[in-house]
């Protein structure tokens, strides 16, 4: 992977008040914000933009598997050079095939798209899968999203209650979420099953603004903080760093999909401004 890999791609609203930036490197997006300036996606200060490394921030792109497991944690397209194959002002699209070094860790044929667009307060994050073999093959996958906020004690997370979350700090124990905000005092690790595909919102009470998500084909959603111990374990991250960041992920996490020979799948994220 060459460093050409990292070279900003710009898309922006035709009276340039939005803006966002993308690398060829994992398809990664690096920042997205408004007139005001302030950027709604965190990226961590310690970010590596080596070749083979995963960018801390953003938003990652995890395929075709979530977290740990025979193949790298997260996957192999957050580390791979992506093609540009369009682009207009507003929007980007990257693809991803598989070549030698996918197959030698993943024996699957397989064509992945990302295509970025930005309007007036908002940001929508397509992802198609496209299965190139004669086999199916099992995927998981998400938008593993960073949002910026000015502080984590004063940030909340609403439109989950009522749904079944695995909670990763305890083995995967399933539970209900009860709450209707979600407030942080600690590390939050949990797989939300079946998070609804409107109302999700993130309140950023020190800056002012939420974020709300909508999502189609992505059923699940993650909520995810290291808080102060882990960040100090995390060498690409400074450990006061969780003080300003919050990931609410969307995907394919809790039950693998089948993507049959010659099918093709669709999920998309919009992010919006309120």
């Amino acid at each position: 992977m060459s460093d050409a890999v990292f070279a900003p791609i710009h898309i922006a609203t035709p009276d340039g008040a939005e803006a966002a930036t993308l690398c060829r490197a994992g398809a990664h997006l690096l920042s997205w914000h408004g007139a005001d300036g302030l950027d709604r996606l965190f990226l961590s200060r310690r970010a590596e933009f080596a070749p083979g490394a995963a960018i801390r921030g953003g938003v990652p792109v995890i395929f075709p598997q979530f977290g740990d497991g025979p193949l790298p944690k997260h996957g192999l397209a957050r580390t791979r050079p992506w093609r540009q194959t369009r682009t207009a002002a507003d929007q980007v699209e990257l693809t991803l095939d598989d070549d030698a070094a996918t197959r030698a860790v993943w024996p699957h044929r397989f064509r992945l798209g990302l295509t970025a667009r930005i309007g007036a307060g908002q940001l929508t994050v397509r992802l198609k899968a496209e299965n190139r073999g004669d086999k199916p093959f099992p995927f998981t996958c998400a938008l593993h999203s960073y949002f910026a906020v000015a502080d984590i004690r004063q940030t909340t997370v609403t439109g989950l209650a009522g749904v079944p979350f695995l909670d990763s700090l305890r083995d995967g124990v399933r539970e209900l979420e009860t709450r209707e905000q979600i407030s942080f005092t600690g590390e939050v690790d949990r797989i939300y099953v079946g998070a609804p595909d409107q109302g999700l919102s993130i309140r950023d009470a020190g800056h002012g603004r939420s974020l709300v998500l909508e999502k189609s084909g992505m059923p699940d959603a993650v909520l995810w903080n290291p808080w102060c111990d882990k960040a100090r374990r995390l060498p690409d991250f400074l450990p006061e760093e969780y003080r300003r960041m919050v990931c609410l992920e969307t995907g394919i996490i809790a039950h693998p999909h089948r993507l049959a020979p010659g099918a093709i799948w669709l999920g998309e994220t919009t992010f919006k401004v309120t």
